[in-house]
């Protein structure tokens, strides 16, 4: 039964990859088991990037879902969970859900998400881990040496978070979405779609050929492509880079959207 499951958070000193890790201990670990690393060696994000992160300040784990089959859902799972325990901790924060993959606070990156068949049968992916890197604790000089604009908890609110409470709420408000998912997929669905504040907005979307494309984002698809309209034409995109043009997007808008969304947010029960 889906309620059978309980956190399980293993936190380890050093790993290579927490996404690795979960994968190779597959039949060792409990089902939702969340494992972090305090200094991960060899972390990746998208598209065989590496995620670098100083040890003890920054959150690397990932969540072993042994019951889904689906990487999309797997991602929407993790974000609206990490999106939530954001919202618990930092109230004040904007922070939203950047298609595919990604939590931002206007256009500064804070959070990156990556999902990988954890087992294959026959053919077919029949469960999913699902990794996070959050910028947490990382000062504002190290910030500026990302070659892309980011941000951290400590630099959006000048606080300090507490790792190992950050990593164990997480596993709770993780467990929670895994139950409601098992019972009802389509509530974290549209709640991840709710939560990309970016629709409607002007973008440049890199396809995975490495064509830039310059347009509106129009909507989410039902599979979680993105309705993309470029010159008057429409186009679907299952994956891509977004960038976000700070000239074009309206950012005191998204901040009350982002708010306001926030608010009417309600936590979950299972």
């Amino acid at each position: 039964m889906p309620d059978s499951i309980q956190p399980n958070l293993l936190i380890l000193d050093e790993v290579d990859s927490t996404n690795t890790y979960a994968r190779e201990h597959f039949d060792d670990l409990p089902d939702g088991t969340l494992v972090v690393a305090r200094r991960q060696t060899a972390g990746r994000g998208r598209r065989g990037r590496s995620w670098l992160s100083p040890p003890g300040i920054n959150f690397t784990g990932s969540i072993l879902l042994k019951r889904l089959e689906d990487g999309f859902h797997a991602g929407c799972l993790l974000g609206v969970a990490a999106l939530s325990l954001l919202r618990e901790l930092a109230p004040e924060l904007p922070a939203y859900l950047k298609w595919p993959n990604d939590i931002y606070v206007e256009n500064r990156k804070l959070a990156g998400l990556l999902s990988e068949s954890a087992r294959i049968e026959n053919g077919r992916v029949t469960a999913v881990v699902s990794g996070i890197g959050i910028n947490v604790n990382l000062p504002s000089d190290a910030l500026k040496a990302i070659d892309q604009p980011a941000t951290s908890l400590l630099a959006e609110t000048n606080r300090e978070f507490n790792l190992d409470f950050f990593s164990k709420k997480l596993a709770e408000r993780l467990i929670r979405y895994y139950i409601i998912y098992l019972n009802s997929a389509g509530f974290v669905i549209r709640e991840w779609m709710e939560a990309n504040l970016l629709v409607g907005e002007t973008l440049t979307l890199t396809d995975p050929l490495g064509k830039e494309h310059t347009g509106v984002f129009r909507r989410i698809l039902e599979d979680g492509g993105m309705l993309f309209e470029e010159n008057g034409a429409e186009f679907a995109f299952s994956c891509g880079d977004v960038k976000i043009d700070r000239k074009s997007v309206d950012w005191d808008q998204l901040k009350i959207k982002a708010l306001r969304h926030s608010y009417h947010y309600k936590q979950p029960k299972e």
